[in-house]
């Protein structure tokens, strides 16, 4: 990512929905996200819900991937979040053609991202990364995220992660 790139964000509406298949269907995005027609379901299912609000970024105007913002506490599924307020955020993003992985654009992403989540109450972001998920370790902990804890189930071994609005605030 250069510093001169901009990062723009659309509200994820049916025309996203083929190039949204057609990332999920990628392996680097499918190793961590599942099988392609089920998550697009879920994504459909969060916008029409407003349980999810997912966003296609941007970078200079070409689509890189999918970032979406959800409340924990929501799901009792996600046991993990017990600990957490109502008002604590979660965020789960990908980045979709495989040529841009890797070179910063989720980081990037993600800053530009949680200004519009720290502008409400929330005390903190959360995200939730497969532990075996280097890569978005990497990228989350580059976005400012440190791991605050990991929850162990038969679904595998997931780090936790925040971002504090101290922290944020701090680095901004």
């Amino acid at each position: 990512m250069q510093p001169d790139q901009t990062i723009a964000f659309a509200a994820v509406d049916e025309s996203h929905e083929p190039m949204l298949f057609g990332w999920l269907s990628q392996p680097h995005v499918r190793a961590w996200w599942g099988e392609p027609q089920g998550e697009l379901e879920l994504i459909r299912e969060g916008r029409a819900t407003g349980d999810a609000q997912g966003f296609i970024f941007s970078v200079d105007g070409e689509p890189a991937g999918y970032i979406q913002s959800w409340l924990p506490t929501q799901y009792e599924s996600e046991r993990w979040a017990s600990d957490l307020t109502p008002d604590t955020p979660g965020i789960d993003i990908f980045v979709g053609p495989a040529e841009m992985t890797g070179k910063g654009f989720a980081a990037a992403a993600i800053r530009a991202f949680v200004p519009r989540l720290f502008a409400g109450t929330a005390p903190r972001i959360i995200i939730d990364p497969d532990a075996g998920n280097t890569r978005a370790l990497r990228a989350y902990a580059k976005a400012g995220f440190t791991a605050y804890g990991e929850w162990n189930d038969s679904a595998g071994r997931t780090i936790l992660m925040e971002l504090t609005r101290t922290e944020f605030e701090r680095t901004r």
